[in-house]
């Protein structure tokens, strides 16, 4: 080795218009304001009830102690919204012409009578 440091350089690491190796060319650019893209340019900003960052496991000590299941039962939300009413009540009481009391006997198929 030498002392000096430009000796060990390959002079085929620069090409004349970019940098070493894997560097992009000035004519290979991606900034989003030449190719007059704002892909790049767009600020997201999360919705306003957004709360991820005070959930549980999100410092090194509760990440190694674990959520209790009590705590992770509690979190859990139904499937199926409280908002939706069922389709059919169903009968409320017996009909004259059931036989067990069972709403879904129907009606009966013979005429009852009244004594």
């Amino acid at each position: 080795m030498s002392d000096n440091p430009q000796a060990d350089v390959d002079p085929s690491d620069f090409p004349e218009e970019g940098g070493p190796g894997d560097t992009l060319n000035p004519s290979e650019g991606t900034d989003s304001d030449e190719v007059r893209n704002d892909d790049g340019d767009i600020v997201v900003d999360p919705p306003q009830g957004w709360s991820e960052a005070d959930r549980f496991g999100m410092t090194a000590r509760e990440e190694r102690e674990g959520e209790s299941l009590d705590a992770r039962l509690a979190a859990e939300e139904p499937d199926v919204p409280d908002a939706i009413e069922p389709a059919d009540g169903g009968p409320r009481r017996a009909h004259r012409g059931q036989i067990d009391g069972a709403p879904e006997d129907g009606d009966s198929l013979y005429d009852v009578a009244d004594e």
